[in-house]
């Protein structure tokens, strides 16, 4: 359905109060000398520019995932990014993307020799996550007890306490979880991802009290950078 000329001028005007927020997820989003990069970062950026807002890169907020994630569950005008879409989060935000496919699952370290067939493997393990990220959301809904999980709020703490062997895996998007141990120092080649969770896609999700003017500018604008190969470059300066 074709948003009007009126409700474009709308949509535009309210574009300019959103809050936008990311959390630190290399290469998807990270804060690097003091600017804001990544995958969807990049991509955030360059939606908000096509749909004709005035915010951009330094208007973006980097937060804790939890924080940023109750603020967009309970207030107006806010906005997180990168967000996987679940069934369990469908109805809680609007949506617009898929910025980039994704796979949560369990890093573990090679010489652990862990073999992970199923969720009730998973049950003897003490396993790093973020609070209410996805793969914390995911183990939760398994039935996996709180008391084995290791939740915090920085998943570089997860990191070394892996490297340490005082978790036994950590649960969180794989990719961002090879970023992170690398940029310790570790060897992935130690590394092995033993179990998988969900492949999913990240999106920026919003606070569903904002129009749907809004998001039918935003979902052409990000549709426009799809078509013309502006995400492919994007991604081919972070993945190459």
């Amino acid at each position: 359905m074709a948003v009007s000329a009126g409700s474009t001028a709308r949509a535009d005007s309210s574009l300019d109060s959103l809050k936008v927020m990311t959390e630190d997820y290399p290469p998807f989003n990270y804060e690097e000398d003091g600017v804001l990069r990544g995958i969807s970062v990049d991509i955030v950026v360059e939606m908000l520019k096509r749909a004709g807002a005035t915010i951009g890169r330094s208007d973006i907020e980097l937060l804790p995932w939890a924080r940023g994630y109750n603020l967009t569950l309970n207030r107006p005008d806010h906005v997180l990014f990168s967000t996987t879409r679940t069934e369990e989060r469908e109805t809680l935000f609007k949506w617009v993307g898929p910025f980039v496919s994704s796979v949560i699952g369990l890093t573990a370290r090679r010489d652990r020799h862990l073999s992970v067939e199923s969720i009730d493997d998973l049950r003897d393990l003490r396993i790093g996550v973020v609070k209410d990220d996805v793969g914390h959301l995911l183990l939760k809904s398994a039935g996996i007890p709180e008391e084995q999980l290791d939740i915090v709020l920085y998943n570089d703490q997860n990191y070394r306490k892996l490297a340490a062997g005082r978790v036994d895996a950590i649960s969180y998007e794989t990719s961002v979880t090879r970023w992170g141990l690398s940029s310790i120092g570790e060897d992935l080649a130690q590394y092995e991802v033993i179990y998988k969770l969900k492949r999913g896609d990240l999106y920026l999700a919003l606070n569903p009290q904002i129009s749907d003017d809004v998001i039918d500018v935003l979902q052409k604008a990000f549709d426009s950078l799809v078509d013309d190969g502006t995400r492919e470059l994007i991604l081919s300066r972070y993945l190459s």
